[in-house]
């Protein structure tokens, strides 16, 4: 489950026990994503402050790109975890006849992308890959293919919050749980 000691939702009790009825799942447990933070709760609610920035707040790019982009930078970083999470989130929001994207991405296919989509994914790939190496020619190949600025802050955002997210992740020792890797929900404001 995790290499460091965890708390479990039935022995959760004050500050804890509240984020995981905040952030857990309608059916009373918790990824373990989550628990890894238990030990310090204000982590646990940081890293769902953030989670929930970038990738469900109102954004003109689309939740399905914000996922994209997840599942790119999780394949990259060799996160099992956060590419399963993520590729069947991606799954369940494309429409039907664009579901095989998930399976593709998760290979590291991308033809099957638009060139919107694209482009994310390989600004998203460069920055995973090779960081220090970003410049503006990044951005530029960004807006030649339509984003605008707001938009490719998003992108950043979230290819930075699964860097982020890959590395608690792999660091701690998080593994999928019996029942886990589906799409994650949208923590509540609460």
């Amino acid at each position: 489950m995790s290499y460091i000691e965890i708390v479990h939702e039935s022995e959760a009790t004050g500050e804890l026990a509240g984020l995981y009825q905040r952030f857990g799942n309608g059916d009373g447990t918790v990824d373990n994503v989550l628990k890894v933070h238990s030990l310090n709760p204000p982590s646990l609610e940081a890293h769902c402050a953030l989670y929930t920035q970038a990738m469900h707040r109102p954004s003109p790019v689309s939740r399905a790109e914000r996922e994209m982009v997840g599942v790119c930078v999780s394949r990259i970083n060799g996160c099992a975890y956060c590419l399963q999470h993520h590729a069947v989130g991606l799954e369940r929001l494309l429409p039907l006849d664009r579901k095989a994207i998930a399976d593709e991405l998760k290979s590291g296919d991308v033809s099957g992308l638009s060139a919107r989509e694209r482009a994310m994914v390989e600004y998203a790939t460069k920055l995973t890959s090779a960081p220090a190496s970003m410049g503006a020619g990044d951005v530029g190949a960004l807006r030649q293919a339509g984003l605008s600025d707001r938009e490719i802050l998003d992108v950043c955002q979230a290819a930075a919050y699964f860097a982020y997210a890959n590395r608690i992740v792999l660091g701690l020792g998080a593994s999928l749980g019996e029942g886990e890797g589906g799409q994650g929900h949208w923590p509540s404001e609460g």
